[in-house]
């Protein structure tokens, strides 16, 4: 039965991936949707990475290990995008994994979809850096041709949640390298679902199916790499999308330098926490209704000005302490404000 099912080809890209590699590919090996190639592409460890790897490979058929020089993320996922054989392509991070019906409901998906479906997401989940549940992504619901909302935000949230058409990926692309952004990393999978975005619909699996791990050396933490990355996807997508208003490009640049923010805020990088609000708002303006703003830039400027920005065991877990008390900052109209703008976005059906 295993043999009519589409092959999947799950990639993992992995750099010093020794504390995390077991658990993700633990959690694909342990998927209900059992047809699949998992191809690792160790790109220049200097630590077991490889030797782990190996021991699954020698266990596991399906799992296989390649080895380059250390070229970034992007250019890791590439080669192992050109080895793979499968009809759908999953991206795994390596200090990331799976719950165990995420492979089987997105295919099911993507396959009751139609062929210009070429993208399925789903929700994550935040995890510590021990992996523990502590969090889950906002719960977006957006289908259809989303290059709009995609502009303004990355509904997928991380790399390791999308399923991949792999013919769509040979008309569009593969994803930007380290190099080809200039040293700077971290919106390559933003980048290439945008293209992905601009050519074919996108569909949803409505579940928590991805455990996103957070700790304070992710790439995700390097935010001024991060602003980079995405400077320069921003850049390419305005490029291809010149008839998208140039209001749509502040405002997702306002929201991207607030979600550093978040980060930074989040990792007691507190000077630059308040830099990056100055740049959110600076983008777009509407941001100054959101009271939150002025919570973080005073919680922010308190801690610069007591002295305390060291790095806590009570940042480290701050998922757990921060989101249970979330108060409702949205006032009515900037509330208002938001759902015009992504009532304009949704209705873009480019």
């Amino acid at each position: 039965m295993n043999a009519e099912k589409a092959l999947v080809s799950v990639i993992i890209p992995a750099f010093n991936a020794e504390t995390h590699i077991r658990q993700a590919l633990s959690s694909v090996l342990a998927q209900t949707y059992q047809q699949i190639e998992v191809i690792v592409v160790d790109d220049g460890s200097s630590d077991a990475t490889s030797t782990i790897v190996e021991k699954f490979a020698r266990k596991d058929g399906r799992v296989q290990l390649v080895r380059q020089s250390n070229a970034g993320v992007g250019a890791a996922r590439n080669a192992a995008i050109r080895a793979a054989r499968g009809k759908y392509i999953a991206p795994l991070d390596a200090d990331d994994f799976w719950f165990p019906e995420k492979l089987a409901k997105q295919v099911t998906c993507i396959e009751q979809s139609g062929a210009d479906t070429s993208l399925v997401y789903c929700w994550s989940t935040l995890t510590d850096k021990d992996g523990e549940l502590v969090d889950s992504n906002a719960a977006c619901t957006y289908e259809g041709r989303l290059r709009h909302v995609l502009v303004l935000i990355n509904v997928l949230g991380n790399a390791s949640v999308p399923l991949f058409r792999a013919a769509a990926l040979e008309k569009v692309g593969l994803y930007l390298t380290r190099a080809e952004q200039g040293g700077a990393q971290g919106c390559e999978d933003w980048d290439l679902a945008l293209r992905v975005a601009e050519v074919c619909s996108v569909r949803i699996v409505p579940e928590h199916l991805v455990a996103y791990r957070q700790n304070g050396s992710s790439m995700s933490v390097n935010a001024e790499g991060m602003a980079a990355s995405y400077r320069i996807t921003m850049n390419r997508a305005r490029q291809r999308n010149c008839d998208l208003p140039s209001a749509t490009f502040r405002w997702s640049a306002g929201y991207f330098y607030l979600y550093l923010a978040d980060k930074c805020h989040d990792w007691s990088r507190y000077s630059e926490c308040l830099s990056f609000l100055k740049k959110a708002v600076r983008a777009n303006p509407v941001l100054l209704l959101n009271a939150g703003i002025y919570k973080k830039s005073v919680q922010a400027t308190l801690r610069i000005n007591t002295g305390s920005t060291v790095k806590t065991k009570k940042a480290a877990d701050f998922h757990s302490k921060k989101r249970k008390k979330r108060p409702s900052v949205l006032n009515v109209p900037f509330r208002h404000l938001e759902l015009a703008r992504w009532s304009a976005a949704l209705h873009d059906g480019a």
